[in-house]
């Protein structure tokens, strides 16, 4: 139902992305709101890490090296400040405001600092995704080039400073993780400084268009230059691919999935952090269940099941192995035809536009398509707030090409265009509904925590009716009948006990957890029997977890 709730979320952003981004002008202000919603997501997390004592926050100092402030996730922070890097150049030159121009240039370099702090590799490629489509797309290349690499030498001397300052690198939880933070912290502001007056420099090339200028644009924009340089680029990653990719091959696919002592050799690591394990797992679960697949939300318990590491997952890593994994080829080769389907309306927006809205296509495009390359090498799908900006891009790009559409079929057959409002009211009614959607699972948790927290106080009553709750809100959920059952076992009711254990379990049958505690149950009710069958059977559907070879204490 999480799974299910989620994507009408998805369904309700994509509807009302689209409804709202009806002109040319709201496209506009739609795409520059999507990349300054980025620029403060990288903002927000710098400031943590170079201002800790001015914004404290849970996952602050001496949190680990990895900045998962303000999403959760490093690589969810990593990609989204590739999204902002790669489309502030496109800001910088087509915002209708000039203020905003500037303001985008000078947060450049923060960003980037951003991105280095999470120690990301799928941020990285994302930005070359998204920055390698923007520049293949644009008429204005070398601008976005040129804007890009003004803030790659404003970012630089931060980042140099960073990696010579031990606390500030690894964040640690003392006072010269501070200090070091506000030397940073002028250091980036000399580097943005700098970022702005190149910025400022190429501005004044662009408004002279010298000869030398000129040269370089018209060669930026032959065709025939274009295409020496893609398959000058081609044979650089084939050359690649002969060289070092036997090495790459058999670092991804290694067991060893530690962080190194020193975070910035992350970014040379081809380790695949465990990848290897989730995705032949997700391959091996769909092939049990090929068809129909093993269920939404079951791959955590196709990995405990399946895996050869101890690592405990939740998620495949890739949207798309982990769709084929718990919906088998329906589910998965649909999930594969909305993403396909929305990136090719995407690129014929920007194909059959020109001007202003082409180099908005071009953006919102590389926006969508970093996302959807994203998606598959891990697991933000599921972080709302990143997720959802491949769909408010998409929506805006749908939009752009039903305009088109319709005002193709208007002037072939002389008719105006019929906005229909009614459709419109109905339709952004319906997408802010879905939001609603998540409003149960949100609920049962709530319940739940609160059940957990009257239980620690010995207030069983509350317990047990929170618990009841949580069970009426959602009847179809296990949760709630897992924790009926773990008051009943502390009360020493174990007939109660079992019956909602196994009501838990009709719901969530490849749970390993739920037949381990049906087991402790019925060990404890003196039914030995019963309680090795279902331990036999938690260890079938968990054969590397520890705590079963331990006593009846050890899980839970």
């Amino acid at each position: 139902m999480t799974e299910a709730d989620r994507v009408l979320v998805y369904l309700g952003v994509l509807l009302a992305a689209f409804l709202i981004a009806q002109t040319d002008q709201r496209r506009q202000r739609f795409a520059e709101g999507i990349v300054f919603a980025l620029i403060l997501v990288g903002l927000l997390g710098l400031a943590t890490r170079l201002l800790p004592h001015v914004f404290p926050v849970a996952e602050g100092l001496g949190s680990g090296p990895r900045l998962r402030y303000p999403l959760g996730y490093w690589n969810a922070n990593g990609v989204a400040c590739a999204v902002a890097a790669a489309l502030i150049p496109w800001l910088s030159r087509r915002s209708l405001t000039p203020a905003l121009r500037w303001l985008a240039v000078a947060c450049l370099p923060a960003v980037l600092l951003t991105l280095y702090f999470t120690y990301s590799r799928g941020g990285v490629l994302a930005l070359l995704v998204a920055g390698g489509c923007l520049v293949a797309l644009s008429h204005d290349r070398l601008w976005m080039l040129g804007t890009l690499g003004a803030g790659v030498l404003g970012a630089l001397p931060a980042v140099l400073a960073v990696q010579a300052r031990g606390s500030l690198a690894d964040n640690l939880d003392n006072a010269a993780a501070v200090d070091q933070g506000l030397v940073v912290l002028l250091i980036l502001l000399a580097g943005t400084a700098l970022t702005l007056g190149l910025f400022a420099l190429m501005r004044r090339l662009a408004r002279r268009r010298g000869a030398l200028t000129g040269r370089a644009i018209a060669i930026s924009r032959d065709p025939r230059a274009l295409r020496a340089v893609a398959i000058g680029f081609a044979v650089l990653a084939l050359v690649a691919v002969v060289a070092v990719g036997g090495r790459a091959w058999h670092q991804f696919s290694s067991s060893d999935i530690e962080f190194p002592n020193q975070p910035q050799k992350h970014f040379g690591d081809l380790s695949g952090a465990g990848r290897h394990d989730f995705y032949r797992v997700a391959l091996d679960a769909f092939g049990e269940k090929p068809i129909a697949g093993n269920g939404a939300g079951t791959y955590q318990f196709s990995w405990v099941k399946l895996r050869t590491l101890e690592t405990p997952v939740h998620n495949a890593h890739s949207l798309y192995l982990e769709a084929f994994a718990e919906l088998g080829l329906i589910g998965g080769l649909l999930v594969l035809g909305m993403v396909g389907f929305l990136l090719w309306t995407g690129f014929s927006a920007w194909r059959h536009s020109s001007g202003v809205a082409r180099e908005r296509n071009a953006a919102l495009l590389a926006a969508a398509l970093a996302l959807a390359v994203g998606m598959a090498i891990d697991w933000f799908w599921e972080i709302a707030a990143l997720g959802a900006v491949f769909f408010l891009a998409s929506g805006a790009l749908l939009a752009a090409r039903c305009g088109q559409l319709a005002s193709a079929r208007a002037a072939g057959n002389g008719r105006g265009e019929n906005r229909g409002i009614g459709f419109a009211i109905a339709g952004l009614a319906l997408a802010w509904l879905t939001a609603l959607a998540l409003i149960g699972p949100l609920l049962v948790d709530r319940e739940i925590n609160s059940s957990q927290a009257a239980a620690a106080e010995g207030n069983f009553g509350v317990a047990v009716e929170k618990a009841d709750t949580a069970r009426s809100i959602e009847p179809w959920a296990a949760k709630p009948y897992e924790q009926l059952g773990l008051l009943a076992e502390v009360e020493g009711d174990y007939t109660t006990a079992a019956a909602q254990i196994s009501k838990a379990i009709d719901r969530e049958e490849g749970n390993w957890l739920l037949y381990y505690l049906r087991a402790r149950i019925e060990h404890k009710a003196g039914d030995g029997a019963a309680a090795r069958a279902d331990r036999r059977r938690a260890r079938e559907l968990n054969p590397l977890e520890s705590c079963l070879r331990e006593g009846w204490e050890g899980c839970g």
